[in-house]
């Protein structure tokens, strides 16, 4: 039997990241276009895939920042404009109480395995109700990203916010045709 799939709702869903300078300064982007879904219930458990449209990306901070994140030594948006996080499972506890959520991410065209943290959920129905939100840091070395080691860190900390659709409305049955 097919586990059911919650669709998230882009207009409440949302991805950023920020990057660790070597000069005091912040370096913080957002993923306008974030997509995605949750499937399992709560016996069987849950896993997650988040798509992120790269393109999407709008910078905090100076120009120059933008151009290099986009750019080949960083994103390379141009040539992967996706970005997919896609969970190993877990369970209902964690998704109400938080934890470790375990996966893979795919940036920059590699694909490692990663540790978020789902951060515990402020109701009883979370996706619906309130947000899941979920952190991480990342080494940007390990996707390929070693240029500027003199000015940019190695970690980049991620941090997705997910709402859900709201439920379809029920359908009312038409007039029996057999009536």
């Amino acid at each position: 039997m097919p586990r059911p799939v919650v669709a998230f709702d882009p207009a409440q869903t949302q991805a950023s990241f920020e990057v660790s300078l070597r000069v005091p300064m912040r370096a913080v982007g957002h993923f306008t276009r974030v997509s995605g879904q949750m499937q399992g219930d709560a016996g069987a458990g849950w896993t997650v895939l988040v798509q992120v449209d790269g393109a999407s990306l709008r910078f905090e901070g100076p120009a120059w920042m933008d151009r290099v994140t986009r750019s080949e030594a960083f994103l390379a948006l141009d040539r992967y404009p996706e970005i997919r996080f896609a969970s190993a499972g877990f369970t209902d506890t964690v998704l109400h109480a938080g934890g470790e959520l375990r996966g893979e991410l795919q940036l920059r065209g590699r694909r490692r395995p990663v540790t978020f943290q789902l951060l515990p959920a402020d109701c009883a129905r979370p996706g619906h109700d309130c947000d899941i939100t979920v952190r991480g840091r990342i080494s940007r070395h390990a996707f390929g990203m070693n240029t500027y080691r003199m000015t940019v860190r190695d970690e980049v900390d991620f941090r997705f916010r997910m709402r859900f659709l709201p439920p379809s409305p029920a359908v009312p049955a038409g007039p029996d045709p057999a009536a």
